[in-house]
């Protein structure tokens, strides 16, 4: 199976959703890193599991699925049919300028700047 390309979804955005849908299915789930297996019972000695990889890029996340084949087009379906996701716009930084505070000399109560070393009125040394 070719992998899925989820255009502005990141694996952050997918993990819950896939977990949510395995378990929904019946599969117990584990989770490490970008890799989520789930593996359900069907028989006494059989079992189904699904692997799933997620892989991020700036625009898309690349999903690649192995193991049952009902299973594996089932959540390729499910995830297809995710409503496309708006891609979130970078924050503008903006930097204010940041009032200096002062603080009393403990040896003569005069007022000075944080940046001092020595108090401009008794000389006194305020840190080491």
């Amino acid at each position: 199976m070719s992998p899925l390309l989820l255009k502005n979804y990141s694996m952050y955005d997918l993990i819950p959703l896939i977990e949510t849908w395995l378990e929904n299915e019946g599969f117990l789930v584990s989770i490490l890193a970008n890799r989520i297996e789930g593996v359900k019972k069907t028989g006494f000695f059989s079992s189904e599991k699904v692997i799933v990889f997620l892989e991020d890029y700036p625009d898309y996340c690349s999903i690649k699925l192995q193991g049952s084949i009902d299973a594996c087009n089932s959540l390729g379906q499910y995830l297809q049919l995710l409503p496309p996701k708006e891609k979130i716009k970078e924050k503008e930084i903006i930097v204010k300028e940041r009032e200096i505070v002062s603080i009393p000399c403990p040896y003569c109560g005069t007022l000075v700047s944080l940046t001092e070393k020595k108090c401009p009125n008794c000389g006194a040394y305020l840190r080491v």
